[in-house]
């Protein structure tokens, strides 16, 4: 069995690679590691699922360095996790009971809301709304996982019957207070370092600086996957690829909406950084954006130049 005494220097090990897999300045170690360390301690984090398919929690699982057994039991106090945590039936509602009352906590929300349908989503005979309307007033912050919880995401693609909304969507909803509250950690899965760094900045200094539109924190989702594409200079030049998997050219016209994306998948990549979609010449299909999937004639894969006729606007980038 691993030693369970954490000193200083495990903290700031890993508040340094947190850092340093974002490109962040060198100070954001410190705060990381100051985080973490409360986490650890004192600051509790309930992570509850709505209409999910839980591949954001598949995706904390694959957390490299911490690994998942390390980060859920000795990085961050779960209280609570619908997949991976012990308590079931009553127990698991009399926590969550318990735990609204207690306050110093970060609730997690994965998956979109039935916003026009309560039953559609019920946990332990309570429904999802009720639970929610319970615990946000008390959270320390509320952070959204995924961008099924960050803007509806598949659940609320168009013509579905349960009116699935985002977080913000609820909380707007209810009248909840959302600004300097709510952070929208987004894609298709979320990367598992967004969580746990957001997590660890949140319990350090508080509320992050965020997109204002977007509420997606600047320091993980501040520049394009476009920005930051090892295909770049193809672009540049004005070299395209001509089909999936050609190891050269620019991947525009083949539907990649690098240009209106932002996320993390150019620094960090996934599974240990060995691969993204990218690097194994997919287009990206811009799964962290606001209107990812919500139409029935959303395109994930564009060929021609006349069907991917995109302008590089400030606005555009806020959806595809």
């Amino acid at each position: 069995m691993k030693n369970t005494v954490f000193t200083r220097r495990d903290f700031l090990k890993l508040g340094a690679a947190l850092a340093a897999s974002a490109s962040l300045p060198a100070e954001m170690a410190s705060v990381f590691a100051a985080g973490l360390e409360k986490m650890a301690n004192l600051t509790r984090v309930v992570w509850l699922q709505g209409q999910s398919c839980s591949g954001d929690s598949i995706s904390l699982l694959n957390s490299i360095d911490p690994e998942p057994a390390d980060l859920l039991t000795r990085y961050i106090s779960l209280v609570l996790h619908q997949n991976i945590g012990a308590a079931q039936g009553e127990v698991f509602m009399e926590t969550i009971d318990k735990t609204s009352q207690t306050g110093d906590f970060i609730l997690a929300i994965e998956g979109s809301i039935p916003l026009n349908m309560a039953k559609a989503c019920v946990i332990g005979g309570r429904p999802f709304e009720q639970i929610l309307l319970d615990l946000i007033p008390k959270a320390k912050a509320v952070v959204a996982i995924g961008t099924c919880a960050t803007f509806g995401g598949i659940p609320a693609a168009e013509g579905n019957p349960t009116g699935s909304g985002s977080v913000q969507d609820f909380m707007k909803k209810h009248n909840l207070p959302w600004q300097n509250r709510l952070v929208n950690c987004t894609s298709c899965p979320v990367h598992p370092d967004a969580i746990v760094g957001t997590f660890a900045y949140i319990t350090a200094k508080g509320y992050p600086q965020v997109d204002p539109e977007l509420l997606t924190p600047k320091m993980f989702y501040s520049n394009s996957t476009h920005d930051n594409c090892p295909r770049y200079h193809y672009y540049e030049r004005k070299i395209f690829a001509k089909h999936f998997g050609d190891p050269a050219g620019c991947l525009f016209k083949l539907g990649c909406l690098g240009p209106l994306t932002h996320t993390e998948c150019p620094n960090r990549q996934w599974n240990s950084g060995v691969n993204w979609c990218i690097r194994s010449a997919a287009p990206c299909i811009g799964c962290s954006s606001p209107n990812f999937a919500r139409k029935k004639d959303f395109p994930f894969y564009r060929i021609g130049e006349q069907s991917h006729e995109v302008k590089y606007t400030e606005t555009q980038r806020k959806g595809v």
